[in-house]
């Protein structure tokens, strides 16, 4: 019985088109998910075919059996010969719905076969035979799930049916008592009529959704078609030799001429000499369609580009359409410039210099010949915090100015950012010649600069490596330049180096000393030796200047000397500081004696801001009186001339500690400093005390500086006191106190936590000077008896 697609199904949009467009892809996809169902199934049929036959073969007339299961062959090899009858993409819609129909009047015809068999073989089913009966009746009903599910009168169809044929199938099996199971089946039922109907309503939509995209791309292309075609600022047109013909009018104002000016003269002879230019001429030559083609021209004088795009015609003509890119290729050179070049300087970048010098060690035969110069001007910060930005930027391109005017055409000069430059050089030139041109520029940047009148004076270092055999890393060039211009600048201002392997050498263990010191506190590897200071007048222990040891396990004991530098440049100097000053009042504070500890402090940790708060709390922990702690500082934090560095002095002084100038009289302006700042000590450089015995001047200095600090009120302290007479005059000269070796080499604390520990540490040289005491004291007394 054949039936008609419900309307339903076909509705689209309002007009004919959009009905037959939804309509097609409707049965398309149903006709395919029918099929697709169908071989699914194809399998669990043929299993409940058998089943039934194996189950059932000898309870009923075998002829009964037969038939039915003949039917069932018959249609199935009728569903595969209707579906090889058609193709459904190029079938119209007319035979797609009369395949539609014929499907579902064989699928009616499938499920009354199927509700026949059940009520029949009920009557004889027993036991698990019915067990049997009743699993395929179910399986046989789900089928609906993979058959029909795009089908929606098919899938009604076969529940109803179905449901008929397993009611009246538990009937007689029952004999009326099955009334619960019905009721399942009946709620079963209603669960798949539900499911259908939204899957039929699912597969509607999402057809009408598919076609709603289909328009809207359809759209979209004709759109961008129109765009291609016809919004180009001009149209031109060019005969099989390539001129112009039919000029229109707006080509011809674009091209700053007339319209006859232009007709039948070449096309490519408006467009200046160039790749470009040979690759519109090959296009119209061959006849060969191109886009996006941007071609360089003057107009009226003026650089103009043009984007072309153009395809042949069947009379022999190419058209095509232009337009003005001029703006666009401006932006687009502009980043280009911007991507390679420095836009302060106009000198190459960093990156271009980095693919220049790749670029020349990739040739084997260039490798030795290539140089590279790094340069770093001196103090450059100085002249942007004193003059402004603007004066260092013109001063930054005056440099690179003449920089440029030293090297040839072939070299680059590149500045690799803010004060830094990099001069690569292609050369055969020895160590002598290089030197010399190193000296040439800095020749050309310490000559001064004068601008808006006012004249400049800068420096610069700068460091040299040269390429070697077999060595083709850009980045290990660099490095070895880097190298030696850290170590120019280690010299000085205004000077160079060359990199050798010396200096590899010292920076590789510099990077080991830097990476091992970030690892110090962690691994416990600080230690604190002290070396007492003694009162000359009595000879007794004054106080203990506390002293950094760093316990490496591979180089021993490191002294300051070899590692705070780097913990200055680094940073790490401010924890390891902090580290210090709780460490040396922690370890003194269990010592006996009202003696003080003085704790060295760094530039960097007189600028930190959390300095008062480390020292208050620290002196707070380990309950040592604050007027026994004692700071000492050189002239190099005063020299910053930094309000925080004056303030933390002070915050430090409020706190009750006390302030003393180290290595004192080897500075700039020490008399200065000695104005701005009240401090409490002053301790004389060792390098006034070695050989104060035979030299008058240091006599003098070290004389000079008593006076002083007694006048303002300050404490004198000698360091490095490394023999007798050193002492003897260091009293005489009105020294107060001394520490050195001649009294007690820097050893760990534990030396000095008793009274006996001290007598032990000092050794022979404090009996001596005791001895000395004792004997000033009988001469004393003497000369008092004698005036008696």
């Amino acid at each position: 019985m054949a039936t008609e697609v419900p309307d339903t199904e076909l509705r689209a949009e309002p007009g004919p088109a959009g009905a037959d467009a939804v309509g097609r892809l409707l049965l398309t996809r149903r006709l395919d998910d029918f099929m697709a169902g169908a071989r699914l199934a194809l399998l669990p049929t043929i299993g409940s075919l058998a089943a039934l036959l194996f189950t059932f073969i000898g309870q009923v007339p075998f002829a009964i059996l037969l038939a039915w299961t003949a039917m069932q062959i018959a249609l199935l090899v009728t569903y595969v010969l209707l579906e090889r009858q058609l193709d459904c993409e190029e079938a119209p819609l007319e035979e797609l719905e009369r395949h539609w129909r014929r499907l579902i009047a064989l699928q009616w015809v499938g499920s009354s076969i199927w509700a026949a068999i059940f009520p029949f073989l009920a009557t004889v089913a027993t036991g698990f035979d019915a067990a049997v009966l009743a699993a395929i009746a179910i399986a046989i009903l789900c089928g609906v799930l993979l058959v029909h599910r795009t089908a929606p009168q098919a899938a009604i169809f076969h529940i109803v049916v179905m449901t008929v044929s397993i009611t009246a199938a538990t009937w007689i099996q029952t004999d009326g008592a099955g009334w619960p199971a019905l009721m399942l089946l009946a709620l079963f039922v209603i669960a798949l009529l539900g499911s259908t109907r939204e899957q039929e309503k699912q597969i509607i939509s999402g057809a009408e959704a598919e076609i709603s995209r289909r328009e809207a791309a359809g759209t979209v292309r004709m759109l961008l078609y129109d765009y291609e075609e016809h919004s180009s600022d001009w149209l031109w047109t060019v005969d099989a030799s390539g001129n112009l013909r039919d000029v229109p009018a707006r080509f011809a104002a674009a091209a700053g001429k007339t319209e006859d000016a232009l007709e039948a003269t070449p096309l490519i002879a408006m467009f200046s000499p160039g790749d470009d230019r040979d690759r519109l001429a090959r296009h119209l030559m061959e006849r060969s369609r191109f886009r996006d083609l941007v071609l360089k021209l003057r107009v009226d004088g003026a650089v103009r580009y043009w984007k072309l795009s153009a395809r042949p015609r069947s009379d022999g003509r190419m058209s095509g359409v232009a337009r003005d890119v001029t703006n666009d290729r401006l932006i687009e050179d502009r980043v280009a410039f911007m991507a390679h070049y420095d836009n302060l300087t106009g000198l190459a970048n960093r990156y271009l210099f980095n693919e220049r010098l790749r670029a020349a060690l990739a040739q084997q035969d260039r490798v030795r010949n290539i140089v590279l110069f790094y340069l770093d001007l001196d103090d450059f910060k100085a002249v942007n915090d004193t003059r402004g930005h603007l004066v260092g930027d013109r001063l930054l391109r005056e440099v690179g100015t003449r920089l440029e005017q030293e090297v040839r055409g072939q070299d680059l000069v590149a500045r690799l950012g803010g004060d830094e430059f990099a001069v690569l050089l292609e050369t055969r030139a020895g160590a002598g010649m290089l030197i010399e041109r190193a000296h040439r520029f800095l020749s050309v940047i310490r000559d001064p600069f004068e601008l808006d009148g006012q004249v400049y004076r800068i420096s610069g270092s700068i460091g040299i490596a040269k390429g070697a055999d077999g060595d083709r890393d850009a980045e290990e060039l660099m490095r070895r330049a880097d190298i030696a211009l850290f170590a120019a600048k280690a010299k000085g201002r205004d000077t160079l180096a060359l990199y050798d392997e010396e200096l590899d050498r010292v920076a590789r263990e510099r990077r080991d000393i830097e990476t091992d010191l970030r690892e110090v506190l962690a691994r416990d590897q600080l230690h604190l030796h002290y070396q007492p200071v003694i009162d000359l007048d009595s000879g007794k222990v004054a106080g203990y200047e506390a002293l950094l040891r760093w316990y490496h396990p591979k180089r021993g004991i490191v002294t300051p000397d070899d590692f705070l530098e780097v913990a200055e440049e680094t940073g790490m100097i401010v924890p390891i500081g902090e580290w210090v000053i709780q460490q040396a009042l922690a370890e003194t504070g269990q010592w006996e004696g009202n003696f003080r500890i003085a704790i060295n402090l760094s530039p960097t940790q007189v600028r930190s801001p959390h300095l008062a708060d480390v020292v208050a709390q620290a002196i707070h922990a380990h309950g040592i009186a604050p007027h026994r702690v004692e700071f000492e500082i050189t002239e190099h934090v005063l020299m910053q001339n930094s309000d925080l560095c004056e303030g933390n002095l002070a915050k430090l002084r409020e706190l009750g500690t006390k302030v003393a100038l180290d290595d004192f009289g080897i500075g700039y302006s020490s008399l200065s400093y000695l104005r701005r700042f009240p401090f409490d000590r002053i301790k004389i450089d060792k390098d006034f005390v070695e050989g104060i015995e035979a030299s008058a001047d240091n006599q003098a200095i070290v004389s000079s500086i008593t006076r002083l600090a007694d006048a303002l009120g300050m404490a004198a302290t000698a360091e490095g006191v490394e023999t007798r007479a050193q002492l003897d005059l260091l009293r005489k000269l009105g020294c107060q106190e001394a520490q050195g070796y001649l009294i007690c080499q820097p050893v760990p604390g534990e030396n000095f936590a008793t009274p006996a520990a001290v007598q032990a540490a000092m050794k022979g040289d404090a009996s001596g000077i005791l001895d000395y005491r004792k004997a000033r004291e009988a001469a004393l007394r003497r000369r008092s008896s004698r005036a008696s």
